[in-house]
């Protein structure tokens, strides 16, 4: 293992502040536990937002930029130090990004609508702030390849910013307009970096010979979900747009399929992602048949990639890297393949019994929070305490 810091002084650190994944894998997986419980409150009415803001917009907004959002930034701001062999954002750098991120979350919910320039600035701080350390870990390494990930980092707090502007100027269509337009930006990430890691995962992890890409595939699953997140903003091009969508997932299916995911069926870190980017694919499709049949509700369609396929693939990839990366073998819990499948069938719920159960529309989304919160309780039950303490090789990070 490449040394790039110093161990004396990291062992003087506090273990959750060593490296980016441990406080916002944590934390993010607990927003992602909180967040769906109040958004199920608040379905039910049983709360009301302080901040004043429209609840289901507040809810997709923060599982885009909230959770997800913290997930990326802690797998970036730890994949950097090994791809530069610069030293990552760590101690109280790392822990005032955290605090950042978090009083964000704070003032999307709380905060009145008289200090909503205070959310501005808290939640426009931290996304800019984590692309000027990759950056700057990328340029000096001259690591061009991965550079990408900063401008997409700025687009996101475009975006973020955009969604935040059409709240305070109660101009919801321009708010849902970029949280749409955030969610292909993530569906464009997963889907870039699921082409770099889960063949490559699944030959270290079977011993099989890597399936290579195909070069016009891999162009075909990646850059109509960009397509999806420009065409959001512009009117009337919902056939277009279904169009687009049906390619992205039909060549995202073909993708995972042609990664044989039915040899990962004994490793639960394999198999889960490919189940997770199966219904990420599956998702798509089922969007864009919505796109062509007005009478279908693309909303509900989009949420088995939203769930299943974000959700899925982010609980497969942060128990896998957090494993690794505390110096455990790559052997998760058998509790975890009850958390692996709880967010397949969260997703799966959340498509199908609107549409069996429309008078009892509510308790089907309960059941799917339900499934959601089994998944990322399971989660921090086994994880929190290997991410709060030191590596088992005591190496750094």
């Amino acid at each position: 293992m490449l040394q790039i810091t110093d161990n004396a002084k990291e062992q003087q650190l506090l273990p959750l502040f060593r490296l980016g994944f441990r406080p916002f894998f944590l934390a993010g997986s607990t927003f992602a536990l909180l967040s769906i419980i109040v958004w199920g409150l608040l379905l039910s009415a049983k709360i009301t937002l302080p901040s004043l803001l429209p609840a289901t917009l507040w809810h997709a907004h923060e599982m885009l930029f909230g959770f997800a959002g913290a997930i990326i930034l802690g797998f970036l701001l730890t994949a950097v130090q090994n791809w530069t062999g610069y030293p990552g954002l760590k101690g109280k750098k790392l822990a005032a990004l955290l605090l950042i991120w978090l009083v964000g979350r704070i003032a999307m919910f709380a905060f009145p609508p008289n200090l909503y320039w205070l959310t501005f600035i808290f939640e426009l701080s931290w996304m800019p702030l984590a692309a000027f350390v990759l950056g700057k870990a990328v340029i000096h390494a001259k690591q061009w390849r991965n550079l990408f990930f900063v401008p997409l980092l700025l687009l996101m707090s475009v975006l973020n910013a955009l969604s935040l502007y059409g709240f305070k100027s109660y101009d919801y269509i321009m708010a849902q307009h970029a949280i749409w337009s955030m969610l292909f930006l993530v569906f464009f990430i997963i889907a870039v970096m699921g082409g770099r890691v889960i063949p490559f995962f699944t030959s270290k992890g079977t011993g099989t010979e890597k399936v290579q890409p195909l070069n016009y595939l891999e162009y075909l699953a990646v850059a109509p979900l960009l397509l999806l997140a420009i065409f959001i903003w512009l009117p009337d091009l919902s056939v277009i747009s279904g169009a687009i969508a049906l390619l992205a997932g039909f060549a995202n299916l073909i993708r995972v399929i042609r990664w044989k995911p039915l040899i990962t069926l004994p490793v639960p870190l394999l198999w889960s992602l490919h189940l997770s980017y199966l219904l990420l694919s599956l998702g798509l499709i089922f969007y864009s048949i919505a796109l062509f049949i007005p009478a279908i509700n693309a909303t509900t369609m989009i949420h088995l990639a939203a769930i299943a396929g974000i959700g899925g693939i982010i609980l497969a990839m942060i128990s896998r890297v957090s494993l690794g990366h505390t110096g455990r073998p790559l052997n998760p819990s058998k509790w975890m393949n009850i958390a692996f499948l709880a967010t397949a069938i969260s997703g799966l719920v959340r498509l199908i019994f609107p549409y069996l159960m429309p008078d009892l529309i509510l308790m089907s989304y309960w059941i799917s929070i339900l499934f959601w919160c089994c998944a990322f309780i399971l989660f921090i039950l086994f994880y929190a305490k290997m991410l709060l303490s030191v590596r088992l090789d005591k190496r750094p990070g």
